[in-house]
């Protein structure tokens, strides 16, 4: 009677285990999906209630991201059918002192373009990725920086073209576009509409 016991308590501890370890895996899974689309691993309310920073940028220096139409030189609200969208990234050493930022490659800042589906009320967020700066450029692996004095702006731009139909072909949805800069991540939530 005993061992009978001893079994019944261990089936219950063992599918415990079992859900608590699918519970942390779901929970992984949607921090990744999250991650990839550049929202932050840990959604507004949670690392408001965990008060948990995010990345950003040293102390000192703002930026300004937007997505700007080249012939208006305006931000764009929603993207066009078709056409070429102007990416943005400008970041000022707001501080009293100069600043140097290093790098390790010639890679100062890259913009990243992803469509994004959403499930479950937002928790899972599966990207796919359609364009990349980066893509096809040729990088030097000698070391890089940026001196800004005191109120200077330093600003990066990047063109993406993207089509109805075709190879550069950017379909109705929600769109994430992403600036990475100096280990921070900067994303953009934008549509395209039907």
């Amino acid at each position: 009677m005993q061992a009978e016991r001893r079994r019944r308590y261990s089936s219950i501890q063992f599918a415990l285990t079992i859900t608590c370890l699918a519970l942390l895996f779901v929970l992984a899974l949607a921090a990744i999906t999250r991650e990839a689309v550049g929202e932050p691993v840990l959604p507004a309310q949670l690392a408001q209630a965990l008060h948990q920073p995010q990345v950003t940028l040293p102390d000192g220096l703002t930026y300004d991201f937007e997505i700007v139409d080249p012939l208006t030189n305006r931000r764009v609200a929603a993207l066009p059918d078709q056409g070429t969208v102007e990416l943005r990234l400008a970041v000022t050493n707001d501080s009293a002192l100069p600043m140097t930022l290093r790098f390790a490659t010639s890679e100062q800042c890259e913009f990243i373009v992803r469509r994004v589906s959403t499930y479950v009320y937002g928790l899972f967020a599966l990207p796919l990725e359609i364009w990349r700066s980066t893509y096809f450029h040729n990088l030097l692996r000698s070391p890089t920086k940026i001196d800004l004095a005191p109120g200077q702006t330093h600003v990066f731009v990047s063109y993406w073209y993207f089509e109805e139909q075709g190879p550069q072909q950017a379909p109705p949805g929600d769109y994430r576009i992403v600036a990475r800069f100096y280990g921070a991540t900067f994303p953009l939530r934008i549509d395209k509409p039907n």
